[in-house]
């Protein structure tokens, strides 16, 4: 199997549909999902999220994943259970710079990290760091499934996540040919990861429907959201809002934008477009009505005269690279 997030049809019929057994639909996490609610009556949340692509050197990245996942199923960020395999060669100090690192980020996103698990197992030959992320479902937030007719937000820009972890990573090697402010800007992304500010908007503009970009980019969320819901989409490519570095870098490195790793950016389908829109803008949110969600089961992909339908999604960029320089592809 591929690296980074396993495919649609695997997932489904290898994963959810053995683990879902005998359980309650309210407490399943479905495919599209962001989060699950564990305790519907409570009112809690759970996501299960690893180290973002890119981000192996800084693990407490996965606590803005977790954060980004709750936020977008409508919860409050609140708690992280964390699950550490180390290679018998770790470290303490390495140890130690690892937990200083996921406390911080934690400490963040409002989250604290009451425990877990942590063993020492020549089954990995690196330090594998995973998390449980708990929240609490917000009472102002309503959200749903796609509906046709919703509009289509997206907040911020694509790739965000992914552009900052190849200009972290590759930083000597773009200096080499890209203006070292160029490279700055971009590291800078990672600073824009969190979703947190646009999930509350979202939470006090109405009931909606919303995802966060992750693996797989734009591209990805925009199928996971339309397969969950059971529509079709039509999109303007051209109106998807891309940051100039991100074009520049992943020219050079020949990756796809649209799908790459996009922690930053909210997708949300909604009714009442214009009003969340100003909403957005009133609290200085960058947001681009992209598309619309129709009843038919196209997806389709518009950029001027062309037109395409969406693909499932593909292995995120970040991992193809990777295979690429690997000898692997």
């Amino acid at each position: 199997m591929q690296t980074g997030k396993l495919s649609e049809p695997v997932l489904k019929r290898s994963v959810l549909r053995r683990l879902h057994r005998g359980i309650s639909p309210r407490c399943r996490e479905y495919y599209g999902a962001d989060c699950a609610e564990f305790f519907p009556d409570d009112g809690i949340a759970c996501t299960s999220v690893g180290v973002p692509p890119g981000f192996e050197r800084t693990p407490g990245s996965l606590a803005v994943a977790a954060a980004n996942n709750l936020w977008a199923g409508g919860a409050v960020p609140s708690a992280l259970m964390l699950h550490a395999l180390l290679p018998v060669s770790c470290e303490e100090k390495e140890l130690q710079r690892a937990m200083d690192d996921i406390a911080a980020a934690a400490a963040g996103q409002g989250m604290e990290i009451p425990g877990g698990h942590s063993q020492v197992t020549p089954a990995v030959s690196e330090a594998v760091y995973t998390a449980v992320g708990i929240g609490k479902i917000s009472r102002s937030a309503g959200r749903r499934l796609l509906q046709p007719g919703d509009e289509l937000i997206m907040t911020k820009w694509i790739a965000l996540g992914g552009t900052a972890a190849l200009a972290i990573n590759y930083e000597e090697e773009l200096k080499q040919r890209y203006p070292f402010g160029l490279i700055d800007r971009a590291k800078g992304f990672a600073g824009w990861m969190s979703v947190a500010a646009e999930a509350q908007a979202v939470d006090e503009s109405g009931t909606a429907a919303v995802h966060d970009l992750s693996q797989g980019g734009v591209f990805g969320a925009l199928w996971e959201m339309a397969d969950r819901a059971g529509t079709g989409l039509e999109v303007d490519l051209k109106k998807i809002p891309v940051k100039q570095e991100t074009i520049e870098i992943c020219e050079y490195f020949d990756v796809n934008p649209y799908e790459l790793y996009s922690a930053g950016s909210l997708l949300i389908g909604t009714d009442h477009g214009e009003a969340l829109m100003r909403e957005l803008s009133r609290r200085s949110i960058p947001a681009v009505i992209i598309g619309r969600v129709t009843e038919d089961a196209g997806r389709v992909i518009r950029n001027g005269e062309d037109v395409r339908y969406l693909d499932r999604p593909k292995q995120d960029g970040w991992y193809q690279l990777q295979e690429r320089r690997a000898g692997r592809r």
